[in-house]
């Protein structure tokens, strides 16, 4: 059976929640909240992966919406990130391989407005439906640190690190601060 999966609203958009949904007969969505969004930005900015942050939350994405199914099936994958389809492929099989789900075959391929896939992340988007899964930023940490030695040991170290003031500005003892109140 053939799973066609598409996105509503970008990763990159950090003011607007994501859903991806898919449909095969049924449909079934999972969102990815903005605030979700925007800490998970925030450590890779912090790791300096900054770029790599709307790959790797898409393919966990991707990966919640399909870990339910039972057996190996086609899914067909809308392009929303062009040349980039290795990538994001290799990090949802890295995901199935390590969750020991069944490897599914995928391929990306332009699925524009097909009504049952299209809508049924639109409705969601458009608050019509609730989701079926909503995303959490501790199982999004979870999934990213299984994919990759390098972003696992920098997350680890960043996941409770607290952000500076960009406002404040670090002095020296007998040295006045460049801020004017």
């Amino acid at each position: 059976m053939t799973y066609e999966i598409d996105q509503s609203g970008k990763i990159e958009q950090t003011e607007k929640d994501t859903i991806l949904a898919f449909t095969n007969g049924n449909a079934c969505s999972i969102m990815i909240p903005r605030r979700v969004k925007r800490q998970l930005q925030e450590i890779f900015r912090l790791c300096g992966f900054t770029r790599l942050f709307i790959y790797y939350l898409f393919s966990v994405g991707v990966f919640f919406l399909i870990s339910n199914l039972k057996k190996e099936e086609h899914i067909v994958i809308d392009i929303e990130y062009s040349g980039k389809d290795k990538l994001l492929s290799s990090i949802i099989i890295k995901l199935l391989e390590n969750y020991k789900k069944p490897v599914h075959n995928i391929i990306f391929s332009r699925i524009g407005n097909h009504p049952k896939v299209h809508y049924a992340a639109k409705d969601v988007f458009d608050k019509k439906r609730k989701a079926d899964k909503i995303l959490t930023l501790h199982e999004a940490l979870k999934a990213i640190k299984k994919t990759d030695g390098l972003l696992r040991e920098c997350l680890s170290t960043l996941v409770d690190a607290q952000p500076r003031s960009r406002l404040k500005i670090y002095h020296k003892k007998n040295q006045k601060s460049s801020i004017k109140p």
